[in-house]
This record gives C-alpha cells, sequence and structure tokens, in this order.
C-alpha cells in the first residue's frame, strides 16, 4: 500500500463508471458490492440521469473511478470479466491494484453521490422559479429533476438554493445548464456550478463525503 495512503475503495463505496468507446460519454454509477485478492466485484451500473440499468458486455473495457477517502480519488480501466453471484448479480472486474494502471486524479470535487432534497431552480433568462428534485451532486455540479415541463434550455444560467442533508448547509449558487434530457412530462437537468467560492465548493464535497460514509455504514449493518 505504500507510505499508509489509501488506495483501495471500500465495499459499498460508489463508483463512476464509463464504457470505453461509448462516444455519448453516459456516465454510470454502482458501488463495491466484494473484494478479494483478484477481482472487484461491482453493483450492475444504473445510468446518472435516467436510473436504467447498463447492458453489461462481457470483454468491453470500463473506466472506474472511486473515492479511496476525501481527498484520494482514484481512476484505473478494466476489462468486464463476467456476473457473480453475491447473492444478487455483480459485474466481476479487475482488483485495483492487478491493473496496471491504477492513477490517483485531482478531481475529488467530480465525485457525485445520490442527494435526496427539494432544490428551487430560478432561471436567469425568464425570472421564473420552478421546484425540482435532486438526483446527485458533486463539488462540480448538480443534476435535477421536474415533474412537468420547464422553460430552461441548454447553456441558460441558473440560481439553486438546496438544503444538504447530514451537514444542513444551504447551498446557493449559480450554475449553467450543460444538458437537458425529457422523462415523461418533465425534465433531467444536468449543471454544473459558475463561479462559485471555494469554501462553498468545500461545503459541497463535505456532503459528498459524509453520504458516502452513511452508504457504507448502512451495507456494513
Amino acid at each position: 500500500m505504500g507510505n499508509g495512503m489509501p488506495i483501495v475503495p471500500p465495499i459499498g463505496a460508489p463508483l463512476r463508471v464509463r464504457v470505453v468507446g461509448d462516444t455519448s460519454e453516459n456516465s454510470y454509477k454502482s458501488r463495491v458490492a466484494d473484494l478479494d485478492d483478484e477481482f472487484l466485484y461491482a453493483d450492475v451500473p444504473v445510468h446518472q440521469g435516467t436510473g436504467r440499468e447498463m447492458d453489461v458486455h462481457v470483454d468491453t473495457t470500463w473506466v472506474i473511478e472511486y473515492a479511496a477517502s476525501e481527498n484520494d480519488v482514484y481512476q484505473y480501466c478494466s476489462r468486464v470479466l463476467g456476473l457473480s453471484y453475491i447473492p444478487t448479480p455483480a459485474v466481476r472486474l479487475v482488483h485495483p491494484l492487478r491493473g496496471s494502471d491504477l492513477v490517483r486524479i485531482q478531481r475529488r470535487e467530480y465525485f457525485r453521490v445520490s442527494l435526496d432534497a427539494q432544490v428551487k431552480l430560478t432561471c436567469l433568462r425568464t425570472g421564473e422559479s420552478y421546484v425540482a428534485q435532486a438526483i446527485d451532486i458533486s463539488g462540480g455540479g448538480l443534476a435535477v429533476r421536474t415533474r412537468d415541463p420547464v422553460d430552461i434550455e441548454y447553456r441558460d444560467r441558473v440560481h439553486v438554493d438546496v438544503t444538504l442533508p447530514y451537514t444542513g448547509y444551504r447551498l446557493q449558487a449559480p450554475c449553467q445548464v450543460v444538458r437537458v434530457e425529457a422523462e415523461g412530462t418533465g425534465r433531467t437537468l444536468s449543471m454544473q456550478f459558475v463561479d462559485i467560492p471555494e469554501h462553498v465548493r468545500d461545503q459541497v464535497v463535505r456532503y459528498t463525503f459524509m453520504r458516502q460514509r452513511a452508504l457504507r455504514r448502512r451495507i456494513d449493518s
């Protein structure tokens, strides 16, 4: 392990997954279901925006990102080796330390966790306000889902107002919409924070880390 720095994700840790060669840059979320000396077993990933399960194909290659601690985010590639049942289906992957390309990345703020909270959105173009349901959040931005159509478009500036669970921090921040997807009658909006102070971003990162720890405790208990 060298110098005591955490490298291997604990069981229950969130994973972010992308399929190598997927030009749509779809991002999926998963969790570490189990680990042994040779393999990492991951829950079947679900799409970050739609929540749909990924079609898992053996021999495709995934880019896998995980946080070993609050500041240590790692990325590596693994071929999909197969499915195991422990007891629910899990994808068998190469153990992070068995691969040749494990790297530490300076992108802790982009590590997303789920967020169950109501978000007030105010579109700066129209002045209209809406209430949306948060999907997930990171230090880089957040995604929300609205039940009804909203007059918010790609590249619009939006002011968000949401209270983060666990910490109780009230986040009020400007965002830019980077993706809009139709979801039935509503919309899924992916947004990036714009020009937010580092102390505000730190509060978001603090929430993401507390959320990960809470998920791990739930799995361990």
